[in-house]
C-alpha cells in the first residue's frame, strides 16, 4: 500500500474566470457572500507512474481530503461528484476559462460540515492509469453549484500540517509471464443470419484477463479482426450470408500485457436462412391402375439439409388432403378406389425448422381411370394443350 501526496492541486471559480488559485486552499460548492467567487471546483493530480509499478494490480484506491471550513457551519451533507480529467492543466496557470476537459461521473461522496477526512473511491480510475487505459491528467471534483451560499474548503498540498490531500492505493505486484488461454465456445452447425458468438478463458499466470480479441473468416478465407480488446465475453455476429461457413478464433491479453497467440479454428457455423425447396416428380397424364408410386425430391441449397417432407393431394380440384406427414421417405404407394384427376404438392422442412410454404399450385397430377371411360378434366394444367399421343379430343 502507498500513500501519495499530490503533485498539483488547485481550484477554479466561475466569478473569477481568469484568476488562478494554485497556492490556495481547495474550495468547493458556491460562494455567494463577500467578494462572491461563484461556483468552485477542485483539481488534483498525483504521480502514479513514478510510484506504482506497471505490473501492479490495483485492489483499492481512495482520494482523501481533509475539510478545513464549512459554510454554513452545520450544513447537511453536500453531494460531490468526481470525474477523471481528460486533458492537461497546470497548477499555476489553470483558470475557469482554461478548465480542462473531463469525463463522466466516476464516483460520488457526501461531504458533511464536520472538520474531518472525506474520501472518494477511485479504484477504477487509478487502475486505468496503471494499466495504461488512459493518461493521468488527475481528477476534478464538482459540488453543489446552485446559486446560494454553500461551500467547503479543504487543505491543499501547500499546508504545513499533515492534512494535505492524499491518494491511498492498495495494490499487488504479479509476476506473470504466461499469456491467457482463451477459446471460442462451440456454435451450432447451422445458424440464423444474426447469431451469438461467445468465448471464455483463464490466465495461468494469475494476473487476470484484461481483454479479448476475436477474429472470423468466411469459407476458409483470410482471417478478419472482428472485435479488438473487448471485455465482453459474447457478442452478436450480424448479417451472415446464406450457405456460407463462418469460423471463429479468439485470444486473450492479460493485465500485465502478455498476449496469447492465435490458434486454429475454434468454432464454426453455416448460416441457413432460406427454407428448402421440393416438388413431386412428374406423373403420367393417365394412370390405369388404382395404385401407383408417387415420388418427390428436394434441395436445401447449402443449408442445414432437409429434415422431412409433407405431401398432400386433391381430387378434381377439391380441398387439399395431407397424405404423407413429416416423412423422410422420397416415395410412397398411392392407393385409390375413385377415378378422377389427382394432383400433388410437396413441401420440405430443414434441420433448422425452416418451412417451405405450400403454394396451392400442384407440382404434378394424373388422371386415374380404372372403372368406366372418363372424359379428361380439361381444366387441369397437366392435360390442356397436350398434343402428344393420347391427348384429349375436343
Amino acid at each position: 500500500m502507498v500513500e501519495l501526496p499530490p503533485v498539483a492541486d488547485t481550484y477554479i471559480a466561475s466569478e473569477r474566470p481568469n484568476q488562478n488559485f494554485g497556492a490556495d486552499s481547495l474550495y468547493l460548492g458556491f460562494n455567494n457572500i463577500g467578494d462572491r467567487f461563484g461556483a468552485q471546483r477542485i483539481l488534483v493530480r498525483f504521480d502514479i507512474g513514478g510510484n506504482i509499478p506497471d505490473n501492479a494490480v490495483v485492489q483499492d484506491a481512495r482520494l482523501r481530503l481533509r475539510l478545513a471550513f464549512s459554510s454554513p457551519p452545520k450544513d447537511a451533507s453536500m453531494n460531490a461528484v468526481l470525474r477523471r480529467v481528460a486533458s492537461n492543466w497546470s497548477e499555476t496557470e489553470v483558470t475557469w476559462n482554461l478548465e480542462p476537459s473531463w469525463t463522466g461521473v466516476d464516483t460520488t461522496a457526501g461531504v458533511g460540515s464536520a472538520l474531518d477526512w472525506y474520501e472518494w473511491n477511485v479504484t477504477d480510475v487509478v487502475a486505468g492509469w496503471v494499466d495504461g487505459s488512459y493518461p493521468n491528467y488527475g481528477m476534478l471534483i464538482i459540488g453543489d453549484e446552485r446559486v446560494q451560499q454553500r461551500e467547503r474548503a479543504f487543505y491543499s498540498r501547500e499546508t504545513t500540517t499533515d492534512f494535505f490531500p492524499r491518494l491511498v492505493v492498495d495494490y499487488t505486484v504479479v509476476t506473470d509471464d504466461e499469456p491467457p488461454v482463451v477459446t471460442v465456445n462451440p456454435l451450432p452447425p447451422f445458424s440464423s443470419r444474426n447469431f451469438t458468438v461467445s468465448w471464455s478463458g483463464t490466465d495461468p499466470g494469475s494476473s487476470g484477463i484484461a481483454c479479448y480479441d476475436v477474429q472470423y473468416r468466411i469459407d476458409g478465407g483470410d482471417w478478419v479482426d472482428w472485435l479488438t480488446c473487448v471485455t465482453e465475453t459474447s457478442a452478436e455476429f450480424p448479417n451472415g450470408e446464406h450457405g456460407r461457413l463462418y469460423e471463429f478464433r479468439a485470444r486473450g491479453i492479460d493485465t500485465v500485457g502478455n498476449v496469447e497467440g492465435y490458434g486454429g479454428v475454434e468454432a464454426a457455423t453455416v448460416v441457413d436462412i432460406r427454407p428448402p425447396t421440393s416438388q413431386v416428380l412428374p406423373l403420367p397424364l393417365f394412370t390405369l391402375t388404382p395404385q401407383f408410386v408417387v415420388r418427390w425430391a428436394g434441395d436445401d441449397g447449402g443449408g442445414s439439409s432437409i429434415q422431412y417432407y409433407d405431401i398432400r393431394y386433391r381430387l378434381d380440384g377439391g380441398p387439399w388432403v395431407l397424405w404423407q406427414q413429416q416423412t423422410v421417405a422420397t416415395e410412397a404407394l398411392f392407393v385409390t378406389t375413385v377415378d378422377g384427376l389427382y394432383e400433388f404438392e410437396a413441401r420440405a422442412v430443414d434441420q433448422r425448422g425452416l418451412v417451405e410454404d405450400f403454394t396451392g399450385e400442384p407440382d404434378t397430377g394424373t388422371v386415374v381411370d380404372v372403372r368406366e371411360p372418363l372424359l379428361p378434366r380439361l381444366h387441369s394444367p397437366f392435360l390442356l394443350n397436350n398434343s402428344g399421343p393420347g391427348a384429349p379430343v375436343r
